[in-house]
């Protein structure tokens, strides 16, 4: 899902980029900034866009954050930041980790909240959270991800606001739209008054992604093969801190564009395309470019979904030029870390054609409803000789909403077999008619509970008055039998004494 967001131009981009350099060259910081991060502001698009999604495509503000977000990780250490140097007592506990996806694929980051306790020193907890930030974005080229608060068996000594402020802080001012979802899953009645506090802290962007879930629920955000035993799923998964590989601690390097691999990809290759929000919800946004039939320079084969064989993972894509002149082309997803793609960009002469191969990964699922998507960008290639390097300048230079550029939208989907043998395409998602019959039995299910929860608090209600008529009754009663006691033992005592002999 990820925050709604205006989606901003390459010109923007570029104009951040620009008065960042600008201002490194003239009032340099007192230490120079990580190279990873200046490689990331001088090389890619993705960091710099998030800075500007985050703030409103506002750039004095966009720049101030990037420009503090530089210091504070420079001076943090978050790109070095190594398992030895955390506390192993709370790492080895687990209080905080990555393990699995949410049904967008974005990593779950899972706080543990039961298992914290207000004794721990706050620090050496932020740091844990950074090292995993960092280690996922690192592993997986800054991708989003989903912060899941377990709070199951938590309570008034285990909930600790400080620790969730301080969380949610980090979020906000060093690490710029990098949530998919916020979820909070069984939150006891007595915390809802704490955790109404940590709402308010949260940016109205951020409130939108915000998910108070329970057991019976929590698949609509994590599959079930995902969700941990605790958590109703299938999942047995038992935490023991893991270190890294060597190939993944790694810094990341830039690379040139190379067709033939798409596992390096280029600057801004990596950049995820969110459809829904660049067409459907943000209004300011320009549509997409897309020809009809038999008008555009491309022709895909097939053309409107990847078709992924069930068994193996892969499929394939065929690009063929129908205009006369070359073109150039690159692949983006929104699911970069499920997909291998090869080649992700190149040049196709006049009426050529190239088969691209993409497969998915052995350790990843396509989207049930049919999220995962794939846009092919085409814009006319000054020759056909434009070696890797040109081709990257060029795709540096352009963006989706370019007229000279066209996109073609394709939708991941499994490819099986009809009764007759014939291949058909197996849509993972579901008939709009039946999602709203789903939803209209939940809608019923939970009307039902809550009808059966007021005729129970009326019953509680009844029998409380009732007894406390009975006990009110009670009370009368015996005081009317002591008063009348009373009267009786006084007219005794008081009754004429009368005398034998006046008889």
């Amino acid at each position: 899902m990820g925050v709604k967001v205006k989606n901003p131009t390459s010109a923007q981009i570029e104009e951040l980029r620009q008065r960042f350099n600008t201002q490194y060259a003239n009032s340099p910081p007192a230490a120079p900034f990580h190279h990873v991060d200046l490689a990331r502001i001088r090389n890619e698009n993705l960091w710099l866009q998030r800075f500007l999604e985050m703030h409103d495509l506002d750039m004095d503000t966009a720049f101030t954050k990037l420009w503090e977000t530089c210091v504070w990780r420079q001076s943090y250490g978050a790109n070095d930041l190594h398992h030895s140097q955390l506390n192993q007592e709370y790492l080895n506990q687990g209080c905080a980790f990555v393990h699995n996806q949410d049904v967008d694929g974005k990593p779950l980051l899972i706080f543990r909240v039961r298992l914290h306790n207000k004794s721990k020193n706050l620090d050496e907890l932020i740091r844990i959270v950074v090292y995993w930030v960092e280690r996922v974005q690192r592993e997986n080229h800054l991708t989003q991800l989903t912060i899941f608060f377990d709070m199951a068996g938590t309570g008034l000594a285990t909930m600790d606001l400080d620790f969730v402020k301080r969380i949610v802080e980090t979020f906000k001012l060093y690490y710029p739209n990098a949530l998919n979802y916020i979820i909070v899953y069984e939150l006891a009645w007595v915390l809802n008054a704490a955790f109404k506090v940590i709402k308010a802290l949260l940016p109205p962007k951020a409130v939108e992604i915000l998910k108070m879930i329970s057991k019976k629920d929590v698949t609509q955000y994590v599959t079930k093969d995902n969700c941990l035993t605790s958590w109703g799923g299938t999942d047995d998964y038992e935490y023991s801190f893991a270190p890294p590989s060597e190939s993944k601690q790694a810094a990341p390097k830039i690379v040139a564009a190379n067709a033939g691999d798409a596992e390096q990809p280029p600057q801004d290759y990596d950049k995820k395309v969110h459809f829904a929000e660049m067409v459907l919800h943000d209004t300011s946004i320009k549509e997409l470019h897309t020809p009809s039939d038999g008008e555009g320079m491309l022709q895909l084969e097939p053309s409107e979904n990847v078709n992924f064989c069930p068994h193996t993972g892969d499929a394939k894509l065929t690009l063929k030029n129908i205009s006369q002149q070359p073109i150039v082309y690159k692949i983006q997803t929104t699911s970069p870390e499920k997909f291998r793609v090869r080649p992700r960009c190149g040049v196709i002469p006049a009426q050529c054609a190239v088969e691209v191969s993409i497969c998915l990964k052995s350790d990843h699922q396509l989207s049930p409803d049919g999220k995962d998507k794939f846009l092919v960008m085409a814009a006319v290639a000054p020759s056909a000789d434009c070696g890797s390097q040109e081709v990257a300048d060029i795709w540096k230079e352009k963006g989706t909403n370019d007229a000279d550029v066209e996109n073609y939208r394709l939708v991941c989907r499994h490819l099986g077999k009809s009764k007759e043998g014939m291949d058909v395409v197996q849509s993972g998602g579901s008939q709009p008619g039946s999602e709203l019959q789903e939803q209209a039995r939940e809608m019923s299910a939970q009307l039902r509970h809550t009808r059966n929860l007021q005729y129970v608090t009326l019953a509680l209600i009844v029998l409380l008055f009732a007894g406390f008529g009975f006990l009110l009754f009670e009370r009368i009663h015996f005081a009317s039998g002591d008063l009348q006691g009373s009267a009786a033992g006084a007219c005794q005592q008081t009754a004429p004494y009368k005398c034998a002999k006046h008889k």
